[in-house]
């Protein structure tokens, strides 16, 4: 029975180690596998975060590159986000630097793209010197018809008929240099030149309706040099917009209009006199205080600004057209106000295109002779509406390019007018 008893034993173990066996298999192959499967997500995790740091490193690249065109242009001073630039360490967590990318991110709308918004419509305090070459055309095309007689049965017209035409080109080419002195006040000057290019001709001549009599006036020289001064009221914070006060003064260093004699042209029959140089300048000084207000609605920019000018009463030797009469007077330039408002979008970081409207109403100029009273000069009054389409690019870092072409909405406003404009910041 003993013997008996230890085969039974025996039988026993071997059967329960033939079962257990297999499952002890069965449980170390599963191990293998979970093994297998962290081993595959953490290779995943690292090459995720591998490129989160690459992207971290790439995006503080372009903030670095972005950030000095940021700090004063929509009146919030950037915070730096990046671990470099806080000194953070390097083996920062994944939610961190996805962190650190979205506080970048937020001050990506103010690329250099906006820069060129606000210095085109507003005024930009963030850089110490720029210079600003330009170049302007404009074109005016104006017809007059001069009726001298009477109507016969209220049909018929019996006299002189003619149809006045001036075709009138102006090139004008200006440098503006500007110095930030503070984050608050700028001041600027301003030099042009212009050549104006007109053509005169009117039909009629000689009492003839098929007649033509036309003459080209053209001449160059420098035109008024204008002084300003700029500052930030108020910067951009919340709903308050950004708020500049202007202030421009104007001298009188080009060629006035006044003392220009006219001449007759030949073969005209009396009908056509042309003036023998064209004016570049007012001939008086001015003071034009203004105010400009630009507010960021992304992803739009929305601006507008009001102007005053003042004219001040100047004498002159002699005012006369006619060749042969020389007249002395005081002439009262009549003032005007400016005003104007639009929008612009940024459309990239270089690329921004903007809309808007101005406009600019003249008062009539007053003229007093010497022991006479003062007279109006009928006519010398105006009102001169444009509407203008704008592109800013940035050419670099420094460098940017903006044009604008202006359609005369008015008929005192110039029918086309294209500009194009290269500041260069320092």
């Amino acid at each position: 029975m003993p013997a008996l008893k230890n085969r039974y034993t025996t039988l026993s173990l071997c059967i329960g180690m033939a079962l257990a066996t297999p499952i002890q298999a069965a449980t170390d192959k599963e191990v293998e596998q979970l093994q297998q499967q962290v081993e595959q997500m953490q290779k995943r995790y690292e090459q995720q975060n591998d490129v989160l740091k690459a992207m971290a490193v790439k995006i503080q690249r372009l903030e670095q590159e972005s950030q000095p065109r940021n700090v004063k242009v929509g009146g919030a001073q950037p915070q730096p986000n990046t671990s470099a630039e806080q000194g953070e360490p390097q083996g920062q967590s994944g939610t961190q630097q996805a962190q650190n990318q979205q506080g970048v991110v937020k001050e990506a709308p103010a690329a250099r793209s906006t820069e060129a918004v606000y210095r085109e419509q507003h005024t930009l305090f963030d850089r110490k010197f720029t210079i600003e070459p330009g170049i302007t055309y404009s074109h005016s095309d104006r017809r007059d018809l001069f009726l001298n007689g009477f109507l016969a049965l209220d049909a018929i017209f019996l006299g002189d008929i003619s149809l006045d035409r001036i075709k009138a080109d102006t090139w004008t080419f200006d440098l503006t240099g500007r110095y930030s002195y503070s984050d608050r006040l700028q001041f600027d000057v301003n030099v042009p030149y212009l050549y104006r290019d007109s053509s005169f001709s009117t039909v009629g001549a000689g009492f003839a309706t098929n007649s033509v009599a036309e003459d080209d006036v053209s001449n160059g020289d420098f035109g008024d040099v204008s002084f300003g001064a700029f500052y930030r009221l108020f910067q951009e914070r919340g709903s308050r917009p950004d708020t500049v006060l202007s202030l421009r003064v104007k001298a009188p260093t080009g060629k006035d209009p006044y003392g220009i004699k006219f001449v007759e042209v030949s073969d005209s029959g009396q009908n056509l006199t042309v003036p023998t140089e064209l004016p570049t300048g007012n001939g008086v000084w001015s003071l034009t205080p203004g105010i400009s207000i630009i507010k960021t609605t992304d992803p739009a920019i929305l601006f507008a600004n009001f102007s005053y000018t003042y004219n001040f009463e100047r004498s002159f030797s002699d005012i006369s057209t006619s060749p042969d009469i020389q007249t002395g007077a005081d002439v009262d330039l009549g003032d005007s106000y400016a005003f104007g408002a639009g929008f612009a979008f940024a459309l990239n970081e270089k690329l921004s295109a903007s809309m808007s409207y101005s406009h600019r109403i003249t008062k009539e100029t007053s003229i007093k002779q010497r022991g006479q009273s003062e007279i109006d000069v009928n006519g010398s009054d105006a009102s001169a509406g444009l509407l203008n389409f704008g592109v800013s690019y940035s050419l670099g870092d420094n460098l940017t390019m903006t044009g604008n072409v202006g359609i005369g909405i008015t008929p005192d406003a110039p029918d086309v007018s294209v500009g194009f404009r290269f500041p260069y910041n320092f």
